[in-house]
């Protein structure tokens, strides 16, 4: 499967490494998060898939959830400072666990300067934490783990990086053995590799290598797919999750026993099908407020994107109308496999390196409703976006509303069981148990 139509020189071919994210570090930064903090009256959404607990109370303590409840069964600690909201409705920080956080090649700015950019778009719409599956540069690559060592020795201040690195790659399959040893030296939190359906792909032998070497150096695995007999070459392998959809025919019952049996799970990143073909003519959203949040760092596609000319390209596009076919085909496959039980995670592989109009915060957003609209309810996506998309990828700290987990939560001023849309109405994100 070919690179998108508004693709721009760059392609991807290899493996990601994601590993363990590990307990978090104290907290330290700028405003002091040692003081107690009672946040009163709210509904919380837990991100497990439990109803709701109206009327709830959270105690905040050193950056962490201490207590969450009904308000009437939990103590609120002497000195603690309240925070009132009622009329909000709280839900973990979403996870995205597909997304970007490297430098274009035409970007001409320092990478760590627009790298912490993004995580701070990411941050300003309640994405929480990503997890980046792909640095453009071995250069990137090392200024992401910088940020992501600098994020675990204190108080993240933006959105936390869980990254892979470069993707894993190999002709031979000790050359895959050796891609993934180089990630896992350089402390990757996870690997990922692509299988495109192309003579030039890795042969399972090879992949199946790759995969080996992660195990024994106890990282997860991730896996670009498009088609099913790649999708089940690849668990046959041990690969620990799908990030993309299948989207060449219906998923059989021999591939979700596959999944189920073997708990690999499925990031199905519709947005990115959507950014294909979505700029045949110019999107309504590019005029709603809520984009408009990240106009600063959008306004550069949005004039690429606004071009006549590449509309006209777009909508002439082999690609685009194959596209449209093969969204429709995922959008129906993560319906058959969210009925059937698969793990489920939200990921949209926004801020790709050389792809226009993935939009890092708005997307995730975006992404959630198209789940909603492809057959799963709001609260199965809200936990595929919080709980899960944690389990996914072992983030034991993080995803859901319990003592014990981080305070990353996205505070609502409607409730998003009724609309997924509501998402949208923020009223603060915390991290770390700081409001941003």
């Amino acid at each position: 499967m070919v690179g998108g139509i508004i693709r721009r020189g760059l392609t991807y071919a290899g493996v990601l490494t994601i590993a363990l994210w590990g307990a978090l570090a104290p907290a330290s930064a700028q405003a002091p998060t040692n003081s107690t903090v009672a946040l009163v009256g709210a509904r919380v959404i837990n991100g497990a898939g439990d109803a709701p607990i109206e009327n709830a109370t959270i105690i905040i303590a050193q950056g962490r959830i201490a207590a969450v409840g009904p308000a009437a069964s939990v103590t609120i600690p002497s000195g603690a400072t309240r925070v009132n909201m009622a009329s909000k409705t709280i839900l973990p920080g979403l996870i995205s666990d597909h997304s970007h956080v490297t430098v274009e090649a035409v970007i001409k700015r320092p990478a760590r300067d627009y790298m912490l950019e993004t995580l701070k778009l990411y941050s300003d719409y309640g994405v929480t934490t990503v997890v980046s599956l792909g640095s453009a540069t071995l250069a990137d690559e090392a200024e992401g783990f910088r940020i992501r060592d600098e994020q675990r020795r204190g108080t993240p201040d933006r959105t936390r990086l869980i990254t892979a690195g470069m993707n894993a790659i190999g002709k031979t399959p000790e050359e895959a053995r050796a891609s993934v040893d180089r990630l896992a030296d350089a402390k990757a939190d996870l690997i990922k590799y692509h299988i495109n359906g192309r003579p030039a792909d890795m042969t399972p032998e090879i992949y199946g290598a790759l995969v080996d070497e992660a195990k024994k150096r106890n990282l997860i695995t991730t896996v670009h797919v498009f088609y099913l007999k790649d999708a089940k070459l690849a668990i046959e392998k041990g690969t620990n999750a799908v990030v993309h959809s299948v989207r060449d025919q219906d998923v059989d019952k021999a591939l979700i026993d596959m999944m189920k049996r073997n708990n690999v799970a499925y990031v199905p990143t519709l947005t990115r099908d959507l950014s294909v073909f979505i700029y045949e003519t110019r999107p309504a959203f590019f005029d709603e407020p809520f984009f408009r949040k990240g106009i600063s760092r959008y306004q550069r596609e949005v004039d690429i994107l606004s071009d006549p000319k590449l509309q006209i390209e777009t909508r002439d596009s082999a690609e685009a109308k194959t596209i449209k076919v093969a969204l429709k085909q995922a959008n129906r496959n993560l319906k058959l496999l969210s009925d059937a039980g698969v793990l489920i995670g939200m990921g949209t592989d926004t801020a790709s390196p050389g792809d226009l109009g993935r939009w890092p915060g708005y997307f995730e957003h975006v992404e959630m409703e198209m789940m909603v609209q492809a057959g799963m309810t709001p609260m199965q996506v809200i936990k595929a976006a919080t709980g899960d998309a944690a389990r996914i990828m072992k983030l034991d700290s993080l995803g859901t509303i319990a003592p014990g987990k981080a305070a990353d939560l996205l505070v609502l001023n409607a409730n998003p069981l009724v609309d997924i849309r509501n998402t949208r109405q923020i009223d603060s994100v915390w991290i770390a148990g700081r409001k941003l």
